[in-house]
């Protein structure tokens, strides 16, 4: 008879905390094929890309952003950067990395990253502000030093931030939406029982499931070759980013 362990879904998911790492890190380096660097006495992860444009750097620092995200093109100027709090949970990360890593990226349609908000039924105000059905999520599109970057914050209360997470003017429209998605998605996500330690009950639907443990332990390995499956000898290239839409009236 299999062993049964306790899973928590976990709705809604920008509010699930961070879950584990690996699910992003594992992923890039085994299914994607990015390189890490190896530095025992540091508690960092450094992921490049193949082709050497693109960098992860995951890094445990006080009251600064966990996750870095950026890319450089020498050849055509492209350079862009986005990163992520620590208590970002790893399902919106790795929308991103795997948008990113898929070959058909290049061929993926450019959408408005609101479009993916206005589907779930997610409030949008002038000036770039939107704002999640239960008021958990902010995000606006600001100005700052003359670009007009993303940020999005996921708080308990009114002063009360669980996480943030930005995006310079210059990255691709197509990871942001894909990141607004994401974070839309009604689909809970799965955590274990220590995982679950500090979550704000107040503020989140949860319930237990039993599920047979060998099911869970393959549940990153199934995710790792599906990944390594769409690989292929030619790294995606990125696409231009847009340029930025005209500011509305007030």
């Amino acid at each position: 008879m299999s062993t049964k362990v306790e899973q928590a879904l976990i709705s809604p998911r920008y509010l699930a905390g961070p879950g584990d790492p690996a699910w992003v890190t594992a992923a890039l380096h085994v299914g994607a094929g990015w390189s890490h660097g190896h530095d025992p006495l540091m508690p960092r992860v450094v992921l490049t890309s193949p082709d050497q444009k693109s960098m992860l750097r995951l890094e445990p620092v006080l009251n600064e952003p966990w996750w870095r995200l950026s890319h450089r093109d020498g050849r055509t100027g492209s350079v862009w950067n986005a990163s992520f709090d620590g208590a970002t949970p790893v399902e919106l990360i790795a929308a991103i990395t795997d948008a990113l890593t898929d070959p058909d990226y290049n061929a993926r349609e450019v959408v408005a990253p609101y479009q993916p908000l206005w589907r779930a039924g997610w409030d949008s105000v002038h000036n770039g502000e939107f704002r999640s059905p239960d008021g958990r999520v902010r995000g606006e599109r600001f100005n700052f030093s003359g670009s007009h970057n993303w940020r999005v914050t996921a708080s308990l209360d009114e002063d009360d931030p669980v996480w943030k997470a930005w995006f310079d003017s210059a990255t691709p429209r197509v990871l942001v939406a894909t990141f607004m998605q994401a974070l839309a998605d009604p689909e809970p996500v799965r955590r274990s029982h220590e995982q679950t330690i500090g979550l704000s009950r107040r503020r989140i639907a949860l319930q237990w499931q039993e599920r047979p443990a060998e099911s869970i332990a393959r549940a990153l390995p199934e995710r790792i070759e599906r990944l390594a499956s769409r690989r292929s000898s030619t790294p995606p290239a990125v696409p231009p980013a847009l340029p930025p839409a005209p500011r509305r009236a007030r």
